[in-house]
């Protein structure tokens, strides 16, 4: 199903500071229109998920490194759901979001969401090819967030984490350095699908983007680290 994103104008930075704020903001929201909800803040590398409790509501993800607010799962079953869904709106704006992505939206919903001002975007196609080394590069994408692109299109999103263990295949220069300067913990990137990315892709095209960026990858986080303490 075609999901709909409302591009937004934010004149503010993005503001994870102010999200548990946020939320107990949208408690109030809930608990005045009678719902009962008590909105519930799950915290994972790059993203945060406002988990809701119940169906017909949906659940919030927000996209710290892409600068979106994404909704899955609200039915406009009426005024509650829809004063909900112009509320997320008027946060994503506060919050300095570049977008509002919703999935799952049935075709129903399509005209209340144009009028919030969304694009219906086509839905991602499966990737036939085999992954060439020399169409993978990466990018920063904010802060020490990276992103990996092949053949010029964002795929995967990639967040720096300390690890237990050591990734399979070789530790480069810039890791070994970078391991040193936090204590000597293994560094390694918890990865996740790219809100943008036009196709659906295989866990083997998964594996061989990852295993092909893995160096670049940390050749710029040096860098980016670097550079944030130089300043």
């Amino acid at each position: 199903m075609p999901w709909i994103e409302i591009e937004l104008s934010p004149r503010v930075e993005w503001n994870e500071d102010g999200l548990e704020d946020w939320t107990l903001a949208l408690g109030t929201f809930l608990t005045e229109r009678g719902t009962g909800l008590n909105p519930m803040i799950r915290m994972l590398p790059g993203y945060n998920i406002v988990q809701l409790g119940e169906a017909g509501i949906g659940e919030l993800t927000l996209s710290g490194s892409e600068r979106l607010v994404i909704l899955d799962g609200l039915s406009l079953k009426g005024n509650v759901e829809c004063d909900f869904a112009r509320f997320v709106v008027r946060f994503a704006r506060q919050m300095g979001a570049v977008g509002v992505c919703i999935s799952n939206a049935s075709s129903s919903e399509k005209s209340f969401w144009r009028k919030l001002g969304g694009v219906i975007q086509p839905d991602p196609v499966l990737l036939k090819e085999s992954i060439l080394r020399k169409k993978v590069a990466i990018k920063q994408l904010a802060k020490f967030s990276l992103l990996v692109t092949y053949d010029g299109k964002a795929v995967l999103c990639l967040e720096p984490i300390m690890c237990n263990s050591h990734s399979p295949g070789l530790a480069s220069l810039a890791q070994r350095r970078l391991e040193k300067m936090y204590g000597g913990t293994p560094l390694g990137f918890a990865s996740r699908m790219a809100v943008h990315c036009p196709w659906n892709i295989t866990r083997e095209q998964w594996d061989d983007l990852l295993s092909f960026s893995r160096l670049q990858a940390f050749d710029l986080l040096e860098g980016l680290v670097n550079n944030c303490k130089e300043g």
